[in-house]
């Protein structure tokens, strides 16, 4: 399925900064991608809790059911699951093995032509902007669009851009026509040595 090749495309960044940043950022692609390192942070929950609680909070913009995917050597080190939005937009994945929490999670969007791709964007859109509330509740609508929007306009002809807010690093790889992905992970955040 293409969205999963996008996903594992898209997610193989690194975890680049050790402190907080709101302020988005390009740079090269890493090798591996994080949640795949053996210390890689989770969120503290479950998919089926966050799907719960992120379809209650925001149900203009309800996710389904995510159900497990065959990911070939990936599969050793994470789960990865995926749920349908629509035709054009998907919800993935990755969780901890054992535990079933959190490690990544995506949101893309593959381009329609026609009359459709700009009500199918603004869907995607509005799935990134409420997972940006959800994860970092102390931003309110209008700051999280802006977030959005700083992340788009950083990235715009490069490969992703992406910025810490708190303890979550957001990651936005927009390709235009060819389509985006978004993807919320934990971060964590490493007191600097006072001396």
């Amino acid at each position: 399925m293409r969205y999963v090749a996008l996903f594992l495309l898209i997610m193989v960044v690194d975890g680049l900064t050790d402190s907080a940043t709101a302020h988005p950022v390009s740079m090269p692609l890493p090798t591996t991608a994080p949640y795949l390192l053996p210390d890689a942070p989770t969120f503290e929950l479950t998919i089926t809790q966050f799907r719960q609680q992120f379809s209650q909070q925001f149900p203009s913009t309800p996710l389904q059911e995510f159900r497990a995917l065959k990911s070939g050597p990936v599969q050793k080190v994470v789960t990865i699951a995926a749920t349908k939005i629509s035709e054009t937009l998907y919800a993935s994945t990755a969780l901890e093995i054992g535990t079933g929490k959190i490690k990544s999670i995506q949101i893309t969007w593959l381009p329609v032509p026609g009359n459709q791709a700009m009500p199918s964007r603004q869907q995607a859109m509005n799935y990134i902007i409420d997972m940006i509330q959800f994860f970092s509740p102390q931003l309110t609508l209008k700051q999280s669009h802006e977030h959005l929007e700083q992340l788009l306009t950083v990235g715009k002809g490069k490969a992703y851009t992406l910025s810490n807010e708190g303890a979550v690093r957001y990651i936005l790889s927009d390709k235009g026509e060819g389509g985006m992905t978004f993807a919320a992970e934990p971060v964590k955040l490493v007191l600097n040595d006072i001396k």
